[in-house]
């Protein structure tokens, strides 16, 4: 298998996207060939064990885990063979493997890795070339796993040189990209770096404004949702309105509801009597509670994205004062928070903020 491979494993009903790799499981009589995973939530997991990313470090520390079983081991590939360790050699060490892990796990999450951090501190030292930004270069190319670094700048022709060069004083000789070979950084060389940097950093501008030529890629994310108020909603309520429990009628099939959580959780189900005292519930967070001990209806998780887009659309299609509420968040990201659900939450899927944005834009383009 290549490095990592993709993988996922389900909590509740949500679907943990991950990366998992080969690794050796010290079972105490024998060693064990095991994937190690890395999921988007932070969990690393082995068939034996689990961890997070920093735990990774004691477990390596205390023989738990290894790259390199002692020669002449027991061993066992489950459901294949079982034999002895081979001599073997690895080309990464636990912190290599670690950081590879750690870049898998910011790629799961859509943040930039420690490749492209370096990359970014690179084009903001090529457009201010101040010995600050030249130390946070520093730090970024160092905290990119070292068999990656030569991998980072995606030029092969020129591997990671240019960088290096710009990390170098002035007539240190350091290798050359091509193996045995030198270079003296001078002056000249180290303009030469610093304007491949500079060309990239235009490259790059040229190719996001061609990119967003209708508009941005990102905006600013906007928090939404996860407050309770025993007491009472606030008046004026104003993002509020947004939470799929705050008190708006719904109309589903002819029948209203008190919220959107309250139609949600009754049509999750096909069983009359549970459905009627959730859509009674007096406030939403009872319905949910009432919602979550009543049976499924058939088919309900591939049912229930549909479910909530119409809601949400008869929601704001039926309060107008509420549409112009979501309307009022222009075009930022809608973190929901819903500590009951990552499927619906930004700690997981985020999909109710997802379908917020998609209602707003509906209402906008009319």
């Amino acid at each position: 298998m290549p490095d990592s491979t993709a993988t996922s494993r389900m909590a509740g009903d949500d679907v943990i996207q991950g990366r998992q790799r080969l690794i050796f499981v010290n079972r105490g009589d024998r060693y064990a060939l095991s994937t190690l995973g890395v999921f988007a939530d932070g969990a690393v997991l082995w068939r034996f064990g689990s961890t997070d990313v920093d735990g990774l470090r004691a477990a390596f520390a205390d023989g738990t885990l290894t790259l390199t079983p002692p020669e002449g081991a027991p061993l066992i590939i489950e459901g294949t063979a079982s034999g002895t360790v081979p001599a073997l050699e690895s080309w990464l060490t636990p912190e290599l493997l670690i950081g590879d892990l750690a870049d898998d796990l910011d790629d799961l999450n859509d943040r930039p890795d420690s490749s492209r951090r370096c990359w970014n501190a690179l084009l903001a030292y090529a457009a201010d070339p101040t010995a600050a930004n030249l130390e946070t270069v520093r730090g970024s190319y160092h905290a990119v796993p070292e068999h990656r670094r030569i991998y980072m700048l995606g030029d092969m022709d020129q591997n990671d040189v240019p960088v290096r060069i710009l990390l170098a004083e002035v007539g240190e000789t350091i290798p050359a990209r091509n193996e045995g070979s030198t270079l003296t950084v001078t002056p000249e060389v180290r303009e030469q770096a610093l304007d491949y940097f500079r060309r990239s950093r235009a490259a790059v501008a040229g190719s996001q404004a061609r990119r967003v030529a209708d508009g941005p890629e990102s905006t600013v994310a906007l928090a939404v949702g996860g407050h309770v108020y025993p007491n009472g909603w606030p008046d004026p309520a104003g993002l509020e309105v947004l939470q799929i429990d705050y008190p708006a009628t719904v109309v589903r099939d002819g029948r209203p509801y008190a919220s959107v959580m309250h139609a949600y959780w009754a049509l999750s189900t096909d069983d009359t009597g549970w459905h009627d005292r959730i859509a009674a519930a007096g406030r939403g967070l009872d319905a949910r509670k009432l919602g979550e001990e009543a049976p499924r209806r058939p088919g309900w998780p591939a049912a229930r994205l549909g479910v909530m887009t119409a809601l949400l659309r008869d929601k704001f299609e039926r309060h107008p004062a509420m549409a112009a509420t979501l309307l009022g968040t222009g075009d930022a990201q809608l973190s929901y928070s819903d500590w009951a659900s990552r499927y619906w939450s930004s700690s997981g899927a985020n999909w109710l903020g997802r379908l917020l944005e998609l209602v707003r834009s509906e209402l906008t383009a009319r």
